[in-house]
């Protein structure tokens, strides 16, 4: 019997690990079960091919099986927003009127943007709005309510 082939396997498993604590998206763990399946196989049989066949079977059973519960935990998450999209929803007050031929501006999270009204209705300077949505550089605004009359 090869009494280096179980290290070889322990040792596949451990990259493996490795791998996966570098990343966030459980790739390499299937892999590392597969090798301690490797491992675990060592110890009834010699035979290479035998042992890359539990290999290849335990890390596609893992994966089979274990996957769609993974993708079921990480879509019950909340979704943290990041960069653009985490004005959308935020309140601000306009700082330039909007009006049907010139873009308004708002400070909204610490950053100026050129803003414009989703109904292009004209909207006056100090007027409080709801950032909907964004198109290109420009946030799409509707009127909360009116500071200025």
């Amino acid at each position: 019997m090869e009494t280096y082939m179980p290290f070889v396997w322990i040792g596949l498993a451990l990259f493996a690990l490795l791998v996966e604590a570098g990343t966030s998206q459980l790739i390499s763990i299937w892999f590392s079960l597969g090798a301690i399946g490797g491992a675990i196989s060592c110890i009834f049989t010699d035979n290479i091919v035998i042992q890359l066949f539990v290999f290849i079977t335990v890390t596609t059973l893992s994966l089979v099986l274990t996957r769609p519960i993974v993708k079921k935990l990480k879509l019950k998450g909340a979704a943290v927003k990041t960069n653009l999209d985490r004005v959308i929803g935020c309140e601000a007050t306009l700082t330039k009127d909007i009006t049907r031929d010139c873009d308004g501006e708002l400070k909204v999270l610490g950053d100026y943007w050129l803003a414009v009204s989703r109904d292009g209705n004209e909207i006056k300077s100090g007027t409080r709005v709801k950032v909907l949505e964004i198109k290109g550089t420009k946030l799409i605004v509707e009127e909360v309510y009116s500071l200025v009359k």
